[in-house]
């Protein structure tokens, strides 16, 4: 069983030349499933330009967004795209929109997906950053402070995102019929996910908006979960997350960036 993982597509910024050349190469490793995890193509109709690319597979492809994908666009608020609208074009291409239900494949093994919106937790301790501060400060590292109009903050989101994660996470652990999870998310999960520059404090501010270590914490729980892949920073990282009489966890993030996408290759024995 083998799946392979991309994610920071940004089609809006790159064109469809590089994604291209991705699918090219991906489908000579023959995949049994594609995930596509978040920040695609923004507004909409990148987003479907971007999913068409992958159309030439000849497998399922599993999608989920990325924080770019709700920036306001084109007339779309972000609720609406998180909602409704990215949702229905994500199936309406017949591709699985795992945000909402997980995949069982064969043999076992079984995909969960979520975007995995950050809560701050992964900001730089040494720095002392209070929530007060990095809220009144959110635009100096991240764009979602004045591209994204939804109701909620981000304490909000995260909660309904570790909500539904952690759903489908019992379920799945409870399922005998299935012997080990890949999550995959767009925000980083775990510690070991994350590129830490003390050198550079600009950088560290900013990790506040890299990860959501709450969310890691609860997906630790679970045996059966044996990877985690993520997005969001570009920078590809691979460590194991050790756990206490559990196997470890691989946690890998994509080395995706701007015109120059990437995947990460998981081959289930």
């Amino acid at each position: 069983m083998r799946v392979l993982v991309t994610a920071d597509l940004h089609l809006e910024s790159s064109g469809p030349e590089p994604i291209r050349r991705l699918v090219a190469g991906m489908d000579r490793e023959r995949p049994d499933l594609v995930v596509l995890a978040g920040d695609l193509g923004n507004p909409v109709t990148c987003w479907d330009e971007c999913l068409s690319c992958f159309l030439k597979l000849d497998c399922p492809i599993a999608v989920l967004p990325g924080n770019h994908d709700f920036w306001t666009g084109g007339g779309n608020k972000s609720e609406e795209l998180y909602r409704r609208i990215l949702p229905q074009r994500t199936r309406a291409i017949g591709f699985h929109w795992l945000e909402d239900a997980a995949m069982r494949l064969q043999d076992g093994v079984a995909i969960v997906g979520n975007v995995a919106w950050y809560d701050y937790s992964a900001r730089a301790p040494y720095l002392k950053q209070t929530d007060e501060y990095i809220i009144k400060n959110k635009s100096k590292w991240a764009a979602d402070a004045f591209r994204i109009d939804w109701p909620w903050n981000d304490f909000e989101v995260s909660d309904m995102c570790r909500a539904r994660l952690r759903r489908q996470l019992v379920e799945l652990q409870a399922d005998d019929s299935v012997r080990e999870v890949l999550v995959v998310t767009h925000v980083p999960l775990f510690e070991e996910q994350l590129e830490r520059r003390p050198e550079d404090e600009n950088w560290d501010a900013g990790t506040a908006f890299f990860g959501n270590l709450t969310i890691g914490e609860d997906v630790k729980g679970f045996s059966k979960v044996r990877y985690v892949i993520s997005g969001h920073t570009h920078n590809g990282m691979s460590n194991t997350v050790e756990r206490e009489g559990m196997l470890p966890i691989e946690a890998l993030v994509v080395p995706s960036d701007y015109l120059k996408p990437r995947w990460i290759t998981v081959d289930f024995d």
